[in-house]
Formats: structure tokens, C-alpha cells, sequence
């Protein structure tokens, strides 16, 4: 049976209350007097009524939501037999007779345009229907769940599910945009994904033209406030446009990888003074999709991506090859740097050769002609026209985000090439041509992912924009073994259900970030990846942290929580997701992605979680960061061995990374590490015992 004939999801979008997400209500005006509409079907257990019959030909059942404008009917096309989503374009509550005749001229146009529109990407509309006192659209009743949906149940999405989904709106974008037609609310409501993983834009109910009138009778622009973009509300603002349209995606983009809209806020002046406030949102998780997402939220509209360059982009971070030209249209964009943490030149390694002179740029188009600035200090972001879209390009393509199209792990870490990989007892260094070949050799920085968000172990201070901790110094150590000076270091964020993402698509050579050992992760870690591990170079316990004060529970140790069935928080794809359950414990519905996020759930006293399940060290920093709000139970029976983990096969690289540890771990370096930065956390002077380098035995 066709989707077209399947009780479904509607093809607009439209929703019922259940569905929707906090701050996802369109703006509508206030309501006037009610137009004639048709009547909807009797409750249960009524006695049934003759159904509204459109153009003698479209049977209304039931409705099926609210959309954008107006309400949206499941109905029966009585010709060609099939069930079809029925939507008026006209909002009954805000029509009033002076204007009826104007909005149905409009809505008229909307609806021939939009109805011209046919790609994958967007709605199918099968007819255009007026009557009376309404225009009507006829489209594809789909089955599918909106992306708003699937961000409630899971949070956040991996990003190479974000990067296919915005690739896909993108596209439909490019063809709603060809027909002269603004979307205007571009939002994760709006946006429905099919099980085989195909994204379908809806609702086009406040669709207008480029350039139409931006305000309503309220004087209110119409759209859901977290999506609308800053020129929107500037002097002089011609309304909504293509622009507009893009901002919006960008906010979708961020929604999608980091959990949260990035300008908060109720009411829409509230999120418009936070977008003028703090104009570059921080991404946390967004990897290679961050110079995409940066580049769509540039507030002034005249420098933001385009639709043609943001589709390129997303192609180059999904490894498409159906764009061999992408990395030439992103080398044109506008747009800042992503937010990584790069080598500071300003301590160079001595040692390392002087780097090949760069050939200066072309010149550049001329600027657009200067007009004010939608949002932020004027001009803020010009001058990157080509320089920072050439910084993107090379993180996008050189520093290896791209998704490898074939092959599969062999050699996955990129240097290990013929004749020259090693294999167990060859010796230091050693390779088939005879000479002595480093990594450092082919890689001249050394990429390494680590946690953001965990004192003492991994913490980025965001005054210094530098990393620090227990981790961050031990890969520094590993990077001095291997003949990298301090400023060819590169440090990324890897949250921790990213970790083996991260290392697959080579963003990263190594992760040093609290990464247990296991067995599973080794052989097929979450999503399918496997890794490799040196180490372990630390054991932590395993523990709980619970508030300090509770009205409803007394917690004494964690035993408690088994036996009162409170909701335990732990990191997606930790090993406590797993290994908790077979304990008896109650694991939280919806596990986020990182255990800053289950403290911040653990500290509102509206949450369900009242305790979070990690490392006893990570917990310790929790407890010294909030004194007097959390407290940490005695730890559980189990250990945690700490890894630095890499891509299987990296023979060469596994090989330095182990020779490193031994030196680190038979000296003072482990000591005075854990001295500087876990001493006073844990309360002990002293570290535990020196683990055994169990994954370097044969290295």
C-alpha cells in the first residue's frame, strides 16, 4: 500500500498537542471573529453528521492538527481513491471582512506557487481547491515522525544524521526558493523523516513571497521566535527572504547536534537581545558541521552561506561525491572559523622544520556596498571572506572530517602506508625500506580529542581558550615522546557517545578522554566502529553523585537507589548505559550525551534524576566545582582502565603511543601529573597503584 494511502503523519506538518516541543507554537495575531469553516467530526458516541465535501470531491474525516495557519484534515479523494492531507490556507480567527478578499487573492498566489514546487525534499501537493470563502491545499499524507520528535526522544542526533538531514532541507530549500517562495518557519516541527531516512520540508501555511509584507495586523513578524532570523526586525527590513529561510536551518543544525536551541528565550525580543548579546553561540558537539552552522548564523544576512555553498559544505562532511566541486564553492563562502582548539605558533618546536612559504590569495570579490548591520558591531564579520572560508575548507577536507568512500579500517590511521608498518617486536621505528619513519614524519600536527567539561581530568577554560587537567598534561607528555612541541598540539572536543566518530572520520588521531577499555569497544563500539586502546594509563572507581539535600529521598549510599527506584544519569554509550541495568538500578528514559548534562538535570530540583553514575574521579570534580549541592557515595565494586584510544590498525602510531607510556608511567611525570591536578580532588596525596599497560603488550 502507497504512503499516500496510509493514516499518517500530514504532509504540512501539522500536529497535535502531544507533538509539539517547549517555544514550537507559531505566533499567530489575536483572534477575531471566527469564520465560516468547515465542521469537524462528532466525538465518540455522538450521532454522526454529513462530512464537509470539497470540490465534490475531497471527504474531510478527522482533523489532524494545527499547522502553520488554519487547521489540516485527514480526507478522502473520492476520484482517485486514496486518503490525502486537506489544509486552508486561510487561519480562520484571523480574518475579519475588510481583509478577506485581500488574504484570499494572496493566499491564492501562495498556493500556485507553492503547488509548482515538485522535488524529494519538499511536500507533494496533488491539487489547489478554492472555495467560497478559503483556499485549500491538497497534498501527500506521509508517515513519518518530525525531526522535533525525534530530538525530544533522543536529544541529540550523531552529526553525520544532522549532516544528511540539513543536506536534504537545504535541497528542498533550493527548490521552494527557485519558485520565488520564503518558507518562513524552517523549524524541527516542520521538517518530517521517514524511516528510510528521507527529510520532507512542511508546511508551507505562512509561505510567502520574497519580499512580501513582514508584519501582521499586530504588528508581530510571523514565525516561531527561536527560528526567526535578526534582519527580520531591523530598520528597513525588506521581510523575509531566502536569508531568512537559512538562518533558520542553522538554528535546526544546532538544535540537532547540541541539544538546545542557542538563543534562548520565551518571548521573541528575548531571543532577538541574546542573538545581539552573544551573536556566536558556542558549539560543543558540532565537529565538521560547525563552520556550516557558523557560517548560516551570521547575523548579517548579506554574509551569511547561501543555500548552493551550504549544500556543498554538508556534502564535503558527509564525503558525497556527488559534489567534486564542493570544496572550491566553500572556499567562496562567508563564514568564521569553527571553533577548535589549533596549534599556537607562537611556541613553535624547535626541531621541526620551517614551514613551505603559502601562496598568497587571489584577490578577493569586492564587497557588497555597505548598509547597516542587521545585528552585532558593524562589520564584525567581514573580512573572512576569505580567509576564514579557507580555514573551513581546510578543516573540512585536510583535517580529515571527510567520511571515507571506501576501502574500509585497514591502514585506518592514515600513515601506516606499505612498507612501512610495523608489526609487534619489529623494533622502534622500523620499516620494510629500512629507514627509521615517525609519525610526526607525515602528520605535522598531532590531532587529539579530549572532554571539555570534567575538572581535573579535562576542562576548557573559555577566558584562556586553552585546555587543562590530568589528560590534557599527559597529552602533552605523549606528544613531547613523539617529538611534537607544545604548540603542535591540536586539542578538538569529543563529547562521549562521539568519541569513535570522532577517530572513524579521522578528526582526531588520538582520544585521551577518560575512554574506558572494553572488550565491546574494541571488537564493535556503538554505531559500529571499533578502536584501539593504549594504556590503561589510570584505573578510576566506579561511583554515584547525588544532591546534597533532597525533600523526597534520603540517599545514604547506593543501595538506596536500587531499592527507592530513583532515575540514574549516565553519559550515552558510557559503560554505565549498559552495565547499570544488569544491577538493578533505574536508568533515566533519555540518556544525554554527556555527564555535565545529567549534572545539570541532577541540580534542577524539577528533575526525576537524583543521582549520576560515572568515575569516581570525574564525580570528585563535580563535588569540589558545586561545594554544598552534590555529594559523591562510596564507590561500587568495578574499575574503569583509562585508554588513549586511536583507529585499529595504526600500527606506527600505537607503537610511539606505548613507548611514551612507559616512560610516563615508570617516572615522576605520572606522579606530578596527579599531584597537579587529581590530589586535592580525591583527598589523597598519593596516586593509586600504577596500572599495567595491559593493550601495549607485543608493542
Amino acid at each position: 500500500m502507497h504512503n499516500d494511502d496510509r493514516a499518517g503523519r500530514t504532509g504540512d506538518g501539522a500536529r497535535g498537542p502531544e507533538d509539539r516541543r517547549p517555544g514550537d507554537d507559531p505566533r499567530r495575531p489575536d483572534a477575531v471573529a471566527p469564520r465560516v469553516w468547515p465542521s469537524t467530526p462528532p466525538a465518540h458516541g455522538a450521532p454522526p453528521s454529513p462530512r464537509t465535501v470539497i470540490d465534490g470531491r475531497y471527504e474531510l474525516l478527522e482533523p489532524i492538527g494545527s499547522g502553520g495557519m488554519g487547521e489540516v484534515f485527514k480526507a478522502h479523494d473520492r476520484r482517485l481513491r486514496r486518503f490525502v492531507a486537506v489544509k486552508g490556507l486561510l487561519d480562520r480567527n484571523a480574518m475579519t471582512a475588510a481583509t478577506q478578499a485581500a488574504a484570499l487573492q494572496r493566499a491564492r498566489r501562495e498556493a500556485e506557487a507553492i503547488a509548482k514546487i515538485e522535488h524529494q525534499n519538499v511536500v507533494t501537493v496533488h491539487d489547489q481547491v478554492e472555495t467560497d470563502n478559503q483556499v485549500w491545499i491538497v497534498m501527500k499524507l506521509l508517515e513519518a515522525k518530525s525531526l522535533g520528535e525525534l530530538l525530544s526522544g533522543d536529544g541529540v542526533l550523531a552529526v553525520p544524521k544532522a549532516a544528511n538531514i540539513g543536506l536534504q532541507v537545504v535541497q528542498g530549500l533550493r527548490a521552494v526558493h527557485a519558485a520565488s517562495v520564503v518558507h518562513r518557519d524552517v523549524k524541527p516541527g516542520n521538517v518530517l523523516v521517514r524511516d528510510d531516512g528521507l527529510a520532507i520540508l512542511v508546511d508551507f501555511g505562512i509561505a510567502t513571497f520574497e519580499g512580501a509584507d513582514r508584519v501582521t495586523r499586530s504588528g508581530s513578524v510571523i514565525g516561531t521566535s527561536s527560528y526567526l532570523a535578526p534582519e527580520l526586525f531591523a530598520p528597513g527590513s525588506p521581510g523575509p527572504t531566502p536569508a531568512s529561510d537559512l538562518w533558520a536551518l542553522g538554528i535546526t543544525l544546532y538544535e540537532m547536534v547540541e541539544g538546545r536551541v542557542p538563543f534562548a528565550g520565551h518571548e521573541v525580543w528575548e531571543v532577538q537581545e541574546n542573538i545581539r548579546q552573544s551573536p556566536d553561540p558556542v558549539l560543543r558537539y558540532a565537529g565538521p558541521l560547525a563552520p556550516v552552522i557558523q557560517g548560516l548564523l551570521i547575523t548579517d544576512p548579506r554574509e551569511r552561506l547561501d543555500a548552493a555553498t551550504a549544500e556543498a559544505m554538508l556534502r564535503e562532511v558527509l564525503g558525497d561525491p556527488a559534489a567534486p566541486n564542493a570544496a572550491r564553492a566553500a572556499a567562496a563562502a562567508t563564514h568564521p572559523p569553527t571553533a577548535v582548539s589549533t596549534p599556537n605558533p607562537s611556541t613553535p618546536n624547535p626541531s621541526a622544520p620551517a614551514p613551505a612559504p603559502v601562496p598568497a590569495p587571489g584577490p578577493a570579490a569586492p564587497p557588497p556596498a555597505p548598509a547597516p548591520a542587521a545585528a552585532g558591531p558593524p562589520g564584525r564579520h567581514r573580512g573572512w571572506k576569505t580567509a576564514a572560508a579557507v580555514v573551513c575548507v581546510a578543516l573540512l577536507a585536510g583535517a580529515g572530517w571527510l567520511v571515507s568512500r571506501g576501502g574500509g579500517e585497514s591502514g585506518g590511521d592514515g600513515g601506516d602506508r606499505a612498507g612501512s608498518v610495523r608489526g609487534p617486536g619489529d623494533g622502534e621505528g622500523a620499516a620494510g625500506s629500512g629507514s627509521q619513519e615517525r609519525w610526526k614524519d607525515t602528520h605535522d600536527t598531532l590531532r587529539i580529542g579530549v572532554k571539555d567539561d570534567q575538572p581535573g581530568l579535562s576542562k576548557f577554560d573559555k577566558k584562556t581558550r586553552t585546555y587543562r587537567g590530568y589528560d590534557v598534561d599527559l597529552a602533552y607528555a605523549i606528544a613531547e615522546s613523539m617529538g611534537y612541541g607544545k604548540g603542535e598540539v591540536s586539542f578538538t572536543t569529543v563529547a562521549t557517545d562521539y568519541r569513535s566518530t570522532a577517530l572513524k572520520t579521522k578528526q582526531v588521531d588520538l582520544v585521551i578522554a577518560s575512554y574506558s577499555i572494553t572488550d565491546d569497544r574494541k571488537t564493535a563500539s556503538p554505531g559500529g566502529y571499533s578502536v584501539d586502546f593504549a594504556g590503561p594509563y589510570y584505573d578510576a572507581s566506579r561511583s554515584f553523585l547525588v544532591r546534597e539535600k533532597s525533600s523526597k529521598y534520603t540517599i545514604n549510599d547506593s543501595s538506596d537507589l536500587v531499592d527507592l527506584r530513583v532515575e540514574v544519569c549516565t553519559a550515552r554509550e558510557s559503560t554505565y548505559e549498559t552495565e547499570l541495568p544488569k544491577r538493578g538500578f533505574t536508568m533515566a528514559k533519555s540518556q544525554p550525551n554527556t555527564y555535565q548534562d545529567c549534572l545539570d538535570k541532577l541540580l534542577d530540583p524539577k528533575s526525576d534524576v537524583y543521582a549520576v553514575a560515572s568515575d569516581d574521579i570525574i564525580l570528585a570534580g563535580y563535588v569540589k566545582a558545586n561545594p554544598g549541592k552534590v555529594r559523591q557515595l562510596e564507590p561500587i565494586n568495578g574499575a574503569e582502565g583509562y585508554g588513549v584510544a586511536m583507529r585499529p590498525k595504526s600500527t606506527l602510531l600505537k607503537g610511539e603511543v606505548c613507548s611514551a607510556l612507559r616512560t610516563i608511567l615508570a617516572g615522576r611525570i605520572w606522579e606530578d601529573m596527579y599531584k597537579e591536578n587529581l590530589a586535592d580532588l580525591v583527598g589523597r596525596k598519593n596516586p593509586p597503584g600504577r596500572p599495567d599497560l595491559t593493550e601495549c603488550e607485543g608493542f
